[in-house]
């Protein structure tokens, strides 16, 4: 993701569910900040079909490409999720002059804190903390020499993960597919690129119930997934006060109470008392998917059925 060359930056980038609001105000964006720095990672991060943003394969990216609007002293400090921070001291650059530098291989969540200064900032003591509260007391005690709003600081969040592939198919064929909610394609798919993990898959086509279902993805390997569509159904349920036999569509069912399951639409339906001198009761009967039907039928004054 690019920054906007030279706006203050306020506070890190999301990663979802990785980032907290609470990284110290020394490691933040500075207000009234008179230099500006941008921040870019290369190359870009993987486009994963489960949406996830900054995602890089192992080593992680190579490198952070730096640009500041005026002559100053730049500083990287490298913090991953364990723990035990690297300093990468960067600095004189020019003004407007994009400077890469070289980051180390890395692994899970990462953060990268970029210390943009007009004067010179000695960081090294952050190398080998364990948390940002560390990082930040190092970067507050090299400031405080410095007039207000002479350094600032860019952050930069990504994680370092494995990928699989995962393969879909279905019947019938052209059922969408979707993936952590997101829709990804019809049926058969292969996927690539898939965050090394447990996903959720979701397949569906009109007329048909819906399949989710949990895969684990590992790394390197390719995750395979078949299933077979059912046609949706309703169920109609026959209820008599007195015992009956029911044809649906003309065809035997079963005698009363009697509950099964359809297919969406409008069907016939006898219900036929077994007392020989009451008479058949006959309906058009709508099912609807997903829904329960109930037939009622009553003995008195006379037989009769009602749909509820």
């Amino acid at each position: 993701m690019k920054r906007r060359a030279f706006l203050p930056l306020s506070g890190a980038l999301l990663l979802t569910g990785l980032l907290s609001a609470c990284v110290p105000s020394a490691l933040q964006a500075q207000p009234g900040a008179v230099v500006g720095v941008a921040v870019n990672t290369f190359p870009a991060p993987v486009r994963p079909v489960t949406g996830e943003e900054r995602l890089y394969r192992e080593p992680g990216p190579a490198a952070l490409q730096i640009r500041t609007d005026r002559p100053a002293f730049v500083t990287a400090v490298v913090v991953p999720q364990a723990g035990g921070a690297q300093v990468i001291p960067v600095g004189a650059v020019a003004a407007d002059a994009p400077v890469s530098v070289t980051l180390p291989p890395t692994w899970g969540f990462i953060q990268v804190f970029t210390v943009t200064s007009l004067a010179p900032l000695d960081l090294g003591a952050a190398a080998g903390a364990r948390s940002l509260a560390e990082v930040a007391q190092v970067v507050q005690a090299s400031a405080t020499s410095l007039p207000r709003g002479s350094y600032t600081v860019a952050t930069t969040v990504f994680r370092v993960v494995r990928f699989g592939n995962l393969e879909i198919s279905a019947s019938p064929a052209g059922s969408d597919v979707s993936v952590d909610g997101r829709r990804v394609g019809t049926t058969p798919l292969t996927l690539r690129d898939v965050p090394e993990g447990r996903v959720t898959v979701e397949v569906s086509r009109d007329g048909y119930d819906t399949v989710s279902q949990q895969v684990q993805v590992g790394a390197n390997t390719t995750a395979q997934l078949r299933t077979d569509l059912q046609r949706e159904t309703g169920t109609l349920r026959v209820s008599s006060a007195v015992a009956a036999r029911v044809l649906i569509g003309g065809q035997g069912a079963g005698s009363t109470p009697l509950s099964v399951k359809l297919r969406p639409g409008t069907v016939n339906v006898n219900v036929i008392p077994l007392d020989p001198a009451a008479r058949t009761e006959t309906l058009l009967v709508r099912v609807k998917a997903r829904e329960d039907t109930d037939i009622a039928c009553q003995a008195t004054p006379e037989f009769t059925c009602s749909v509820r």
